[in-house]
């Protein structure tokens, strides 16, 4: 089954439960690949929002956002959890990504990079998929 498929597949829990370290792996065709021990931590904000950063090697952070429910960039009628990097204290570069994920297990994620520099006129595109899941 192709990622897009799994991906709309999916869903978004009512009540959003994200504390913690969560394992990411970058997929690569049907092969998924943990790069320098990447993985994202989510903090509760209150009212179904996180706040986190990606964490590589278990302790360089870096990549700070913000996550909650939301619709999708690329599918309006979606609904997915935005992980926003569009926060002041990331680089230019990085303001532009949002990943949208969408549970596929109870304790598994299937994401994809959307990204659209920020003040320019590009659409949004899907540039990377990736799975998040809690470490085992």
């Amino acid at each position: 089954m192709r990622y897009l498929d799994q991906f709309r597949e999916g869903w978004v829990p009512e009540t959003l439960s994200l504390e913690g370290d969560w394992v990411v792996k970058g997929l690569l065709g049907p092969w998924p690949v943990r790069f320098l021990g990447h993985s994202k931590q989510f903090w509760p904000l209150g009212g179904g929002k996180f706040e986190g950063s990606n964490r590589f090697l278990g302790r360089i952070r870096t990549g700070h956002y913000l996550a909650s429910r939301g619709v999708s960039r690329l599918d309006p009628a979606l609904e997915v959890i935005n992980i926003d990097y569009n926060q002041p204290d990331n680089p230019w570069v990085m303001r532009g990504l949002v990943d949208e994920v969408r549970f596929v297990a109870p304790d598994r994620m299937l994401g994809r990079g959307i990204y659209a520099p920020v003040g320019w006129r590009l659409a949004p595109r899907n540039i990377f998929w990736f799975s998040v899941a809690r470490p085992d």
